[in-house]
C-alpha cells in the first residue's frame, strides 16, 4: 500500500457495494461495441483490463435505452433482451477480474444525427443542437412516458445481466439533461417551466428503477453542474437538483460540466489545470450528504488525494488517464509511480468518439489488450533504432517484448524527437513527462539506450526515423526565412526585440510563434484561414490563441500573406505548405543510411498518433527483413 494517498486508497460504501478504493473509470465513449450494438471481445477486453488494473469501480460508456437515442453507430444497446448474452458476458468477465461494473444508461436526444439513429431526433422542445443542426421532434406526454419506461427497462436488463449498479446520464446535453436545462426545455406543461417540472423526467426514471430493483440497488446520476451556455444550468440550479435527488434516495452524484456547444470545457487539453472542476464539485458537496464523484482532467494521484482530503469529493474519476494506463491504481498502490504511462490530454481518444474506435498514442493497445500477449519472435533479431521519438520508443518496446534485442541510438541533444521539441513550448511541458514514461516502458522491456553506435555490437537490422515536416518551400526561399520546425528544434536563435512574422495555419507554426514571443520577440502570426492551428484539436486552437494574445502577439487571420509587407521583418517563420499532406513523399525529411524499416515522427497529435500506430504494426509483424 502506498501511504502517500491514504484517502485515495481507502474503501468506500456505495449503496450495498464496497469499493476497494476511490479511483473510478468514468463512462468514456470508445466505439468498441459491435456494429449491431452488442458487446464483443473488444469492449470486454477494454473494461476487464481496467478492472485488473485495480480501479475501485468501472463505469461503462453510455448504453442505449432506445434506438432513437443512439449517439454513435457503434453504441452499446440494451433496449431489448437480444443484447443480454453479451451484456452478461461483460459483467461476468469484469467481476472475474476483480472489478465492480456500473452501467451508464443514456439517450442522446437532440445531440445526435438522424443518419445515425435512422429516426427523427426527439427532444423536450424543437430546438436544434447548434453543432448537429437538426430540428428535433418535440416529445408528446405519451412518448415521454414510453422513454421513461425504456430507461427503467434497460436498468432492469443490466441488473439481470449482472451489472453491480446503474448511472443515469443526465449530463453533457443529452436527453435527460435537455429536460433539466432551460437552455433546451421551453415546455409549458408538466415537464417544463419550474425546476420541479423539469426534474419530472429524471425523477420518474429514478423512482421507476428503484421500484424495479429496490432502494438499495446502487444508483448514480451524472449531471453537468455548469453548462456554460445561455440559460443553461449553473451551480445554483445544480445544488437544487442535488437536493432533490438526495431526497429521492440515489446513492451518488457525478459532477461534470458542459454540453456539445461548450465541449472544450469538458475535454480539457495539455497544459490546462488538472482537476479544474473539483472545486465546483465541492460547492455541491457542501450542500448535500450525497457522495460526489469528481471529474475534470484528473491524472495525478495527488490531485485526487488533495480533493478527497479537503472534502470536495468522495470518489475521483480518472478518465483519459485510465485509457493511457489501465494499471494506474496498481502502480500507485505498489509505489511504481515512475512506471506510469501518463495521459497527454491530446484528446485523440475523444476525437474518435463518433468515428472508428478509441485510440491513444501513449497506449496504442487500448481496445486491443489481447495483443499484449505478444507473439515471440523466433529467432530474435539484433535491431538498432536510430532515434527516440514516440513512435520509435513504442516500436522498441513491442519489439523487445517479442524477444528481439533492441538498442536505441540517440544523442542526448536529439532524444524525444518532435515531441521533445514540443515540450519546450509554454504549456506543453507534459510531452516531456510522457516521453519519459514511454522510455521507461521500453527499458523495462529490455531496450538498451546509447548515444553513439557501439562498436562492440553487430546489428542484423537497422530501423530509422523520418519526420513529417511539410514546410512551404517557396516561402522558405526568402533570405530571412526559417521553418517553424527549425525554431521548435532550437536550431534558430530567437532574440529579444526581433520583429518576426510567422506564416502558416498549422499547429507547429502557431506554437513556434508562441515560443518566439516568450523569448521576447515581437511576433505577428499570419494565416489565410479564419483560425490558427487548424490541423490541431479545437482546444489547442483556443488555448494557443489566448496565450499569444495575452503575451502581446499580433494575429492576422483570413488574409493573403502576399499582401503583408515584409520589409521591416527580421525573421520569417514559415509553416506548412497547404497543398501537402502526410501522404505526400515530399512532406517528409528522410534519414540517411540503410534501413530494414522506416518509422515516422510528427508534431501534431493526430499525425504523430498515426505514426505510433504504424510503428506498432511494424514491430508486431517484424521477424526479419
Amino acid at each position: 500500500m502506498n501511504t502517500d494517498y491514504p484517502h485515495l486508497f481507502s474503501p468506500f460504501e456505495l449503496g450495498r457495494l464496497t469499493l476497494a478504493n476511490r479511483m473510478v473509470v468514468p463512462a468514456l465513449t470508445t466505439n468498441f461495441a459491435e456494429a449491431d450494438g452488442s458487446v464483443g471481445d473488444g469492449l470486454i477486453n477494454y473494461l476487464v483490463e481496467r478492472a485488473r488494473g485495480g480501479f475501485g469501480a468501472v463505469i461503462s460508456e453510455n448504453i442505449g435505452v432506445d434506438p432513437g437515442g443512439r449517439v454513435m453507430a457503434r453504441m452499446i444497446m440494451a433496449d431489448n433482451d437480444s443484447y443480454l448474452p453479451g451484456l452478461t458476458r461483460l459483467a461476468t468477465s469484469v467481476k472475474a477480474a476483480g472489478g465492480v461494473l456500473i452501467g451508464q444508461i443514456s439517450h442522446a436526444g437532440r445531440q445526435t444525427r438522424s443518419a445515425i439513429t435512422g429516426q427523427t431526433l426527439v427532444a423536450p422542445s424543437p430546438i436544434p443542437c447548434p453543432l448537429n443542426r437538426e430540428i428535433p421532434h418535440e416529445l408528446t406526454i405519451p412518448e415521454i412516458e414510453a422513454l421513461e419506461r425504456a430507461f427503467v427497462d434497460t436498468a432492469s436488463r443490466l441488473a439481470r445481466a449482472g451489472f453491480d449498479g446503474i448511472e443515469i446520464h443526465a449530463a453533457h446535453g443529452y436527453l435527460v439533461a435537455e429536460f433539466l436545462s432551460p437552455h433546451t426545455n421551453t415546455r409549458s406543461d408538466a415537464y417544463g417551466g419550474s425546476l420541479h417540472n423539469r426534474m419530472r423526467f429524471l425523477r420518474n426514471i429514478v423512482r421507476g428503477i428503484q421500484g424495479r430493483l429496490g432502494a438499495d440497488f446502487p444508483l448514480i446520476v451524472r449531471i453537468s453542474a455548469e453548462e456554460f451556455v445561455k440559460d443553461g444550468l449553473d451551480t445554483a440550479q445544480s445544488i437544487e437538483i442535488a437536493g432533490l435527488l438526495e431526497a429521492e434516495g440515489i446513492h451518488a452524484l457525478s459532477v461534470s460540466v458542459g454540453v456539445y456547444e461548450s465541449f472544450n470545457k469538458l475535454s480539457m487539453i495539455t497544459g490546462e489545470p488538472e482537476g479544474q472542476w473539483l472545486a465546483l464539485a465541492g460547492q455541491i458537496k457542501a450542500t448535500t450528504s450525497l457522495p460526489i464523484i469528481g471529474v475534470g482532467r484528473i491524472k495525478r494521484a495527488f490531485v485526487a488525494e488533495e480533493s478527497l482530503a479537503a472534502g470536495q469529493i468522495d470518489l475521483a474519476a480518472f478518465g483519459r488517464a485510465s485509457i493511457a494506463d489501465p494499471h494506474l491504481p496498481r502502480k500507485l498502490m505498489t509505489g511504481q509511480d515512475e512506471n506510469i504511462n501518463w495521459c497527454l490530454s491530446c484528446n485523440i481518444c475523444l476525437g474518435r468518439s463518433s468515428r472508428p474506435e478509441c485510440i491513444c498514442p501513449v497506449n496504442p493497445l487500448v481496445g486491443r489488450e489481447a495483443l499484449h500477449a505478444f507473439k515471440k519472435a523466433q529467432p530474435p533479431r539484433q535491431i538498432a533504432i536510430y532515434g527516440s521519438c514516440l513512435s520509435a520508443l513504442t516500436a522498441a518496446w513491442i519489439a523487445a517484448e517479442r524477444n528481439h534485442n533492441v538498442t536505441i541510438i540517440a544523442p542526448a541533444d536529439q532524444q524525444g524527437g518532435m515531441q521533445a521539441w514540443r515540450a519546450n513550448v509554454p504549456g506543453q511541458e507534459e510531452h516531456g513527462e510522457v516521453l519519459a514514461g514511454v522510455q521507461r516502458r521500453a527499458v523495462i522491456a529490455g531496450v538498451q539506450f546509447v548515444e553513439t553506435l557501439p562498436e562492440t555490437l553487430s546489428f542484423t537490422d537497422h530501423w530509422r526515423v523520418r519526420s513529417y515536416q511539410p514546410t512551404d518551400q517557396n516561402r522558405l526561399a526568402a533570405a530571412n526565412a526559417v521553418s517553424s520546425f527549425a525554431v521548435l528544434a532550437g536550431d534558430v536563435p530567437i532574440l529579444k526585440g526581433q520583429n518576426i512574422v510567422a506564416v502558416g495555419d498549422d499547429l507547429a507554426t502557431a506554437e513556434a510563434a508562441l515560443f518566439a514571443v516568450t523569448q521576447g520577440a515581437n511576433v505577428s502570426l499570419v494565416t489565410t484561414k479564419r483560425a490558427i492551428a487548424t490541423d490541431g484539436h479545437p482546444g489547442y486552437r483556443e488555448a494557443t490563441k489566448r496565450k499569444l494574445l495575452a503575451l502581446g502577439a499580433n494575429l492576422v487571420v483570413g488574409v493573403e500573406t502576399d499582401e503583408m509587407g515584409m520589409s521591416d521583418v527580421d525573421l520569417q517563420i514559415i509553416g506548412k505548405d497547404p497543398t501537402l499532406s502526410i501522404r505526400d513523399p515530399q512532406a517528409w525529411k528522410m534519414p540517411d543510411g540503410e534501413a530494414s524499416a522506416i518509422l515516422s515522427d510528427a508534431y501534431e497529435p493526430g499525425a504523430f498518433t498515426t505514426c505510433v500506430y504504424e510503428a506498432v504494426d511494424i514491430a508486431l509483424g517484424f521477424d526479419g527483413p
